[in-house]
């Protein structure tokens, strides 16, 4: 006779069945039965232990039925059906048997048990409907009981752990997974966790990403009776996912790398401050030394952030050098923009998704003049050695803004130290929530570290602002001394 260790009695006995539940060995031999068999069949337990289950079952009429049903199980650990029974007394009653193997003894055992007919045939439409979900849906889908132990196991349960129904029916879920991290998500109590990402084991020791939401069953009075968890394989998403980590990661480390680097000399020094809302910015700037007394510096704002406009930033970025050596001219080079972007989207011209805003600027230290175009950006400072501010906003519409309006360009002249600042309007939510005050505070901060150098000014601008590492939008700032 099968010998019961501690883990069988615990998957079966601590919990109180629904109806009769008894143990028997691989000849049918019954070695243990709970308190409910008892009130089902009328016999104690003293006399039913050490008999065959066909104490119950002995009938010629349905002699042929039970063999069936032990070939069944035999093959695929699992049967259930209604059958007829006989009590002590001899009157034979019709019960809801489900019988199913279970793993765990020393020795080979299995599980019979008896239910009331009535009982399954109260099951609800919507309890027949998720029975014919969980055994035909393409998500796992574990119906447990209330201490999260299996009640029943579908095919894609079974395809996707490894496991068969008959080696995991009345098992604790936690325990197929205690091998690999996060089992405890599944564990009895339930946690106030309940949906979530982790890895598991398969049973061939194949580890899956899976991802995982539990539910509560309750009764009409509102207690908890069991749980149903759903698993989905999102182990090629995940792979998929990382793929594209790596690339964003790559493409981050291009447009990075397209950034010019401030210029710095003894008449005209810089310094930026780049943080992308996302990986990829939709703003960028350059600075281009276009002869011995000549500079061309340009920030500009792609709308969006992200990829599509990180994207388009950098075909822009690919255009510059070549268009501001070659042009120079402020409202010459908005001009060239503007076409390369018509040319770029003929079809597309009037979309806004490609409307970006820029200012341009030639500095020309021989001179003493700064000229420039505005087209649709926040206005950027220029601040001279006295402490004039002078807001650089004379242009026009954003480049791909679907009006035509020709641009403009000022000139402005300087005679001894100045400071010029631009900026993208990322900065602006960092500083106050209200535009107007951000632009406020900016004029004021311009003002009080125009004595700075350009590092420490745009290291005060950040410290005044909530000094975000993940801004809500992209965030580009150029700082220009000219002596």
């Amino acid at each position: 006779m099968v010998k019961l260790n501690v883990q069988v009695i615990g998957k079966t006995f601590n919990h109180r069945a629904s109806g009769g539940m008894i143990i028997t060995d691989r000849n049918q031999l019954i070695v243990a039965v709970n308190d409910e068999i008892a009130e089902l069949t009328g016999y104690a337990k003293e006399q039913l232990i050490g008999q065959s289950i066909h104490i119950l079952l002995a009938d010629e009429r349905i002699a042929e039925k039970c063999e069936l049903i032990w070939e069944t199980v035999l093959e695929s650990g699992y049967w259930q059906g209604e059958i007829d029974h006989y009590v002590e007394n001899g009157q034979k009653r019709t019960k809801m048997l489900t019988v199913y193997a279970l793993s765990g003894a020393t020795d080979e055992c299995y599980v019979w048990c008896f239910t009331d007919t009535e009982t399954s045939a109260s099951l609800s439409e919507s309890e027949q409907m998720l029975r014919a979900i969980y055994q035909t849906a393409p998500l796992a889908v574990i119906p447990l009981c209330k201490n999260m132990t299996i009640k029943d196991w579908g095919h894609a349960a079974e395809a996707l752990f490894g496991w068969k129904r008959e080696e995991v029916i009345g098992q604790s879920l936690s325990s197929l997974f205690y091998e690999y991290p996060h089992h405890e998500v599944f564990s009895y109590p339930l946690k106030e966790k309940k949906a979530g990402e982790c890895m598991v084991k398969r049973k061939d020791g194949t580890l899956i990403d899976v991802a995982y939401a539990v539910i509560s069953v309750t009764d009409s009075d509102g207690n908890v009776t069991g749980y149903i968890v759903m698993f989905e394989d999102i182990t090629r998403r995940r792979q998929k996912d990382i793929e594209h980590k790596r690339q964003v990661e790559l493409a981050k480390k291009i447009q990075r790398s397209l950034l010019t680097p401030p210029i710095q000399n003894n008449v005209v020094t810089m310094d930026a401050v780049y943080i992308p809302s996302d990986d990829l910015s939709g703003d960028i700037y350059a600075c281009y030394q276009i002869d011995r007394d000549r500079y061309g510096i340009i920030i500009i704002d792609v709308m969006g952030h992200g990829i599509s406009s990180s994207l388009v930033s950098m075909l822009l970025r690919s255009l510059l050098r070549g268009l501001i050596v070659r042009v120079i001219d402020p409202v010459y080079v908005a001009t060239e923009l503007e076409k390369h972007v018509q040319n770029l989207f003929p079809d597309e011209v009037n979309e806004i998704r490609y409307l970006f805003s820029m200012i341009y600027l030639v500095i020309d230290t021989k001179r003493k003049q700064i000229e420039y175009t505005n087209a649709g950006h926040p206005a950027g400072l220029l601040v001279s050695e006295d402490g004039e501010i002078i807001e650089l906003d004379k242009g026009g519409l954003a480049i791909g803004s679907p009006f035509s309006v020709p641009f403009e360009k000022e000139v402005i002249h300087y005679r001894k130290r100045t400071r010029l600042f631009l900026y993208t309007d990322g900065i602006l939510d960092e500083i106050d929530s209200s535009i107007l005050q951000s632009m406020n505070k900016i004029r004021t901060y311009t003002k009080m570290y125009s004595h700075l150098s350009d590092k420490q000014f745009l290291h005060m601008l950040m410290e005044e602002g909530k000094s975000s590492t993940s801004p809500v939008d992209d965030i580009c700032l150029l700082s220009i001394t000219v002596q």
